[in-house]
């Protein structure tokens, strides 16, 4: 670049915005790239060892017509310092890359797709969406996707499992929206004597849930299910009942019907415990709570303060309310029926 070149930009006073943009669009770049290849597994295959082209568009059952189109995606990853590129083949290159296609990190990949598919279509088409009154709806989201990215929650919903889970002692516990069937399994080896039912409204969660289940031993003492918790007869046959991150999938006004339903699966004396973002918090919060206020049958995230109120209101008392991730605004309810 010219001095003069450079001289122009400063005094025209685009530099400032075109540094700064320039950066934001290179995230976002890596983002869309990082998601597409876990999405299409090209990650994961890559990161077992190095690949030429021929291999990868093997792998892809891509269209021979397709080889260039291949090339110059790959090239992308290149460019953004994810991939090598050599003489015999691609491999990984970027340390995020590297740490994404690691098994141990699904749940942060899981997320990343999340982010660039979902969370991108949220926030663009809203707008668009307002006057002719086109919510989203539950199929715009890829559930087993939805299921893994949710885990990144675990620790502290553990935590907040401790509180209504004893080490010893027979517990029949029912999870509601039970995704992966993570919780299930920490409670489960928290206490051995315990039985459980998950239920998920997502067949592809449900079917997620009941492969892992099946690889952890567990199907002697758990069930999964698919279906809506609404449609089933409630009988009081459970300890517990969970409801992890979901409160948000029903509109607001129907919440407190939900709970005193969920409530009619409890024994007297029986918990229930809640966990979910609640308003308030930082700017993954607020996302959630533009999904649920823009998807059908779905509703805002609630306050703390009204989900307290609205657990009562459904007959549960001693509702007590934690914080599990502090300036976030995810929290733990806990109520006795």
């Amino acid at each position: 670049m010219k001095l003069r070149t450079l001289l122009s930009l400063i005094g025209s006073g685009r530099l400032p915005v075109l540094l700064p943009m320039m950066r934001l669009v290179q995230s976002y770049h890596r983002l869309a790239f990082l998601a597409a290849g876990l999405a299409s597994g090209i990650l994961r295959r890559l990161a077992g060892g190095k690949h030429t082209l021929d291999e990868l568009t093997a792998a892809l059952n891509a269209d021979p017509s397709m080889r260039d189109g291949l090339a110059a995606w790959l090239q992308v990853g290149t460019a953004l310092g994810e991939l090598r590129c050599e003489a015999d083949g691609y491999s990984l290159h970027g340390k995020l890359a590297r740490q994404l296609a690691d098994p141990a990190n699904e749940a942060a990949a899981a997320f990343v797709e999340e982010v660039a598919f979902l969370h991108n279509l949220i926030i663009t088409q809203t707008p668009q969406r307002l006057g002719p009154a086109r919510p989203f709806s539950l199929n715009d989201q890829d559930d087993r996707m939805i299921a893994q990215s949710s885990r990144l929650a675990e620790p502290f919903i553990c935590e907040a499992i401790d509180q209504v889970v004893p080490r010893v002692g027979a517990l029949r516990l029912f999870e509601i929206g039970c995704g992966t069937a993570a919780y299930i399994r920490y409670a489960a080896s928290r206490n051995h004597e315990l039985t459980a039912l998950g239920l998920d409204l997502q067949p592809g969660a449900a079917a997620l849930a009941t492969q892992n289940v099946k690889s952890w031993n567990l199907a002697a003492r758990v069930t999964i299910e698919t279906g809506n918790v609404l449609q089933r007869d409630p009988q009081p046959t459970f300890d517990v009942a969970t409801l992890h991150q979901n409160i948000y999938y029903f509109p607001l006004e129907r919440r407190v019907d939900v709970l005193r339903h969920v409530g009619g699966f409890l024994k007297p004396g029986g918990r229930l415990l809640l966990t979910t973002f609640c308003q308030g918090g930082g700017v993954g919060g607020e996302v959630l709570n533009l999904w649920g206020a823009m998807t059908e049958g779905c509703g805002r995230l609630p306050t703390a303060e009204e989900m307290v109120a609205q657990m009562q209101q459904a007959g549960f008392v001693d509702v007590r309310s934690r914080s599990l991730i502090p300036g976030e605004g995810f929290y733990s309810f806990v109520g006795v029926l």
